[in-house]
Protein backbone atom coordinates (compact mmCIF):
# COMPACT_ATOMS: atom_id res chain seq x y z
CA UNK A 1 0.00 0.00 0.00
CA UNK A 2 1.44 3.39 -0.72
CA UNK A 3 0.22 6.67 -0.63
CA UNK A 4 1.29 10.29 -1.86
CA UNK A 5 2.55 12.71 0.04
CA UNK A 6 3.87 16.25 -0.98
CA UNK A 7 6.52 18.36 0.44
CA UNK A 8 4.13 21.03 1.98
CA UNK A 9 1.89 18.17 3.50
CA UNK A 10 -1.22 17.15 4.04
CA UNK A 11 -4.46 18.60 6.36
CA UNK A 12 -7.23 16.23 7.32
CA UNK A 13 -10.36 16.90 9.06
CA UNK A 14 -11.00 13.62 10.86
CA UNK A 15 -8.24 12.77 13.37
CA UNK A 16 -7.67 9.28 13.59
CA UNK A 17 -5.29 9.50 16.83
CA UNK A 18 -5.68 12.68 19.28
CA UNK A 19 -2.43 13.24 20.74
CA UNK A 20 -2.41 15.90 23.33
CA UNK A 21 -0.49 18.92 22.19
CA UNK A 22 1.72 18.99 25.47
CA UNK A 23 2.58 15.74 24.21
CA UNK A 24 4.08 17.13 21.38
CA UNK A 25 6.96 19.49 22.29
CA UNK A 26 8.29 22.17 20.09
CA UNK A 27 11.91 20.13 18.78
CA UNK A 28 8.88 17.88 17.29
CA UNK A 29 7.35 19.80 15.13
CA UNK A 30 10.74 20.56 13.02
CA UNK A 31 12.77 18.57 11.12
CA UNK A 32 16.46 18.27 9.41
CA UNK A 33 16.19 19.40 5.77
CA UNK A 34 16.75 16.70 3.54
CA UNK A 35 19.42 17.12 1.27
CA UNK A 36 17.03 16.82 -2.19
CA UNK A 37 13.70 18.37 -2.15
CA UNK A 38 11.15 17.28 -5.04
CA UNK A 39 7.73 19.27 -5.78
CA UNK A 40 6.23 16.37 -7.43
CA UNK A 41 4.37 14.13 -5.06
CA UNK A 42 6.46 11.52 -3.82
CA UNK A 43 4.66 7.88 -3.82
CA UNK A 44 6.40 6.36 -0.70
CA UNK A 45 5.35 3.08 1.74
CA UNK A 46 4.25 3.48 5.42
CA UNK A 47 7.64 1.95 6.22
CA UNK A 48 9.65 4.47 3.86
CA UNK A 49 7.38 7.16 5.73
CA UNK A 50 8.13 5.49 9.46
CA UNK A 51 12.09 5.67 8.14
CA UNK A 52 12.13 9.13 6.93
CA UNK A 53 10.40 10.61 10.36
CA UNK A 54 12.64 8.59 12.53
CA UNK A 55 15.68 9.83 10.34
CA UNK A 56 14.60 13.36 10.01
CA UNK A 57 12.49 14.75 13.26
CA UNK A 58 14.48 17.32 14.94
CA UNK A 59 12.58 16.18 18.34
CA UNK A 60 14.19 12.68 18.41
CA UNK A 61 17.38 14.17 17.26
CA UNK A 62 17.59 16.50 20.35
CA UNK A 63 16.26 13.99 22.40
CA UNK A 64 19.62 11.63 21.15
CA UNK A 65 22.21 14.33 21.54
CA UNK A 66 20.64 15.11 25.36
CA UNK A 67 21.75 11.13 25.54
CA UNK A 68 24.72 11.20 24.86
CA UNK A 69 24.83 14.20 27.13
CA UNK A 70 23.46 12.57 29.97
CA UNK A 71 26.43 9.67 29.24
CA UNK A 72 29.35 11.97 29.16
CA UNK A 73 27.91 13.44 32.52
CA UNK A 74 27.87 10.05 33.87
CA UNK A 75 31.73 9.08 32.64
CA UNK A 76 32.59 12.94 34.06
CA UNK A 77 30.96 11.70 37.63
CA UNK A 78 32.71 8.00 37.72
CA UNK A 79 36.50 9.27 36.97
CA UNK A 80 36.29 11.32 40.10
CA UNK A 81 35.85 7.60 41.86
CA UNK A 82 38.32 6.18 40.06
CA UNK A 83 41.83 7.13 40.44
CA UNK A 84 43.90 9.99 38.81
CA UNK A 85 46.90 8.85 37.81
CA UNK A 86 49.80 11.79 36.74
CA UNK A 87 53.32 11.52 35.44
CA UNK A 88 55.25 14.80 34.78
CA UNK A 89 58.59 14.37 33.43
CA UNK A 90 61.19 17.57 32.87
CA UNK A 91 64.77 17.95 31.78
CA UNK A 92 66.87 20.70 33.12
CA UNK A 93 70.28 22.22 31.83
CA UNK A 94 71.97 23.59 34.61
CA UNK A 95 75.55 25.66 35.19
CA UNK A 96 76.47 26.60 38.67
CA UNK A 97 78.67 29.66 39.59
CA UNK A 98 81.36 28.26 41.93
CA UNK A 99 82.48 32.48 42.63
CA UNK A 100 79.28 33.43 43.49
CA UNK A 101 78.44 30.49 46.10
CA UNK A 102 81.98 31.70 47.47
CA UNK A 103 84.48 29.99 46.23
CA UNK A 104 87.53 31.31 45.06
CA UNK A 105 89.95 28.63 44.55
CA UNK A 106 92.87 28.99 42.06
CA UNK A 107 93.21 26.23 39.26
CA UNK A 108 89.26 25.81 39.44
CA UNK A 109 86.91 27.17 36.73
CA UNK A 110 84.47 29.65 38.18
CA UNK A 111 81.57 28.10 36.21
CA UNK A 112 80.72 24.72 36.35
CA UNK A 113 78.35 22.80 33.68
CA UNK A 114 76.48 22.92 31.38
CA UNK A 115 75.09 19.46 33.34
CA UNK A 116 71.48 17.97 32.37
CA UNK A 117 69.87 16.13 34.78
CA UNK A 118 66.10 14.81 34.32
CA UNK A 119 63.03 14.65 36.88
CA UNK A 120 60.43 12.07 35.91
CA UNK A 121 57.69 11.84 38.60
CA UNK A 122 54.25 9.89 38.87
CA UNK A 123 51.55 10.93 40.94
CA UNK A 124 48.54 9.05 42.19
CA UNK A 125 45.72 10.60 43.96
CA UNK A 126 42.63 8.57 45.22
CA UNK A 127 39.79 9.22 47.49
CA UNK A 128 38.86 6.38 49.48
CA UNK A 129 35.56 7.54 50.32
CA UNK A 130 33.83 10.62 49.30
CA UNK A 131 29.91 10.06 49.58
CA UNK A 132 29.56 13.33 47.99
CA UNK A 133 30.86 12.05 44.62
CA UNK A 134 29.12 8.58 45.08
CA UNK A 135 25.69 10.38 45.37
CA UNK A 136 26.40 12.25 42.19
CA UNK A 137 27.64 9.46 40.20
CA UNK A 138 24.56 7.78 41.18
CA UNK A 139 22.72 11.03 39.84
CA UNK A 140 24.14 10.93 36.84
CA UNK A 141 23.66 7.27 36.09
CA UNK A 142 20.03 7.84 37.02
CA UNK A 143 20.12 10.97 34.56
CA UNK A 144 21.53 8.29 31.93
CA UNK A 145 18.69 6.02 32.32
CA UNK A 146 16.06 8.88 32.20
CA UNK A 147 17.45 10.39 29.01
CA UNK A 148 17.31 7.15 27.43
CA UNK A 149 13.57 6.54 28.31
CA UNK A 150 12.75 9.86 27.07
CA UNK A 151 15.01 8.61 23.66
CA UNK A 152 12.01 5.87 23.91
CA UNK A 153 9.60 7.33 24.20
CA UNK A 154 10.42 10.31 21.67
CA UNK A 155 10.94 7.58 19.08
CA UNK A 156 7.71 6.00 19.65
CA UNK A 157 6.18 9.09 19.50
CA UNK A 158 7.47 10.15 16.13
CA UNK A 159 6.58 6.61 14.61
CA UNK A 160 2.87 7.00 16.52
CA UNK A 161 2.86 10.98 14.97
CA UNK A 162 4.19 9.75 11.54
CA UNK A 163 2.00 6.72 11.45
CA UNK A 164 -1.08 8.52 11.75
CA UNK A 165 -0.24 10.86 9.03
CA UNK A 166 -0.09 8.32 6.85
CA UNK A 167 -2.80 7.12 7.04
CA UNK A 168 -4.71 10.40 7.41
CA UNK A 169 -2.98 10.45 3.70
CA UNK A 170 -4.64 7.01 2.49
CA UNK A 171 -7.71 8.05 4.41
CA UNK A 172 -8.04 11.63 2.31
CA UNK A 173 -7.43 10.03 -0.57
CA UNK A 174 -10.20 7.61 -0.41
CA UNK A 175 -12.78 10.40 0.59
CA UNK A 176 -11.71 12.47 -2.45
CA UNK A 177 -12.38 9.25 -4.65
CA UNK A 178 -15.38 7.99 -3.10
CA UNK A 179 -16.21 12.06 -3.85
CA UNK A 180 -15.44 11.56 -7.34
CA UNK A 181 -17.42 8.84 -7.75
CA UNK A 182 -20.43 9.92 -6.02
CA UNK A 183 -20.91 12.79 -8.11
CA UNK A 184 -19.66 10.68 -11.16
CA UNK A 185 -22.72 8.10 -10.06
CA UNK A 186 -24.97 11.68 -9.66
CA UNK A 187 -23.89 12.97 -13.57
CA UNK A 188 -24.70 9.33 -14.63
CA UNK A 189 -28.16 9.22 -12.85
CA UNK A 190 -28.64 13.18 -14.07
CA UNK A 191 -27.71 12.18 -17.53
CA UNK A 192 -30.10 8.96 -17.54
CA UNK A 193 -32.94 11.26 -15.47
CA UNK A 194 -33.28 14.06 -18.16
CA UNK A 195 -33.30 11.27 -21.34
Amino acid sequence: MHAQTTTSGVASSSPAVSIPSSVVQNGFTGSVPSPKLSTEPLSISFLEAIDRGLKQNLGLLLSEDNTLSARGTKWKELSNLLPNVMAKGQENVQQTSLAALGFRLPGLPRVIGPFNYFDIRAFLNQSVFNWSYIKKERAAAQSLKAAEFSYKDARELVVLVTGNAYLEAIAGAARVETAQAQVETAQTLYSRSSD
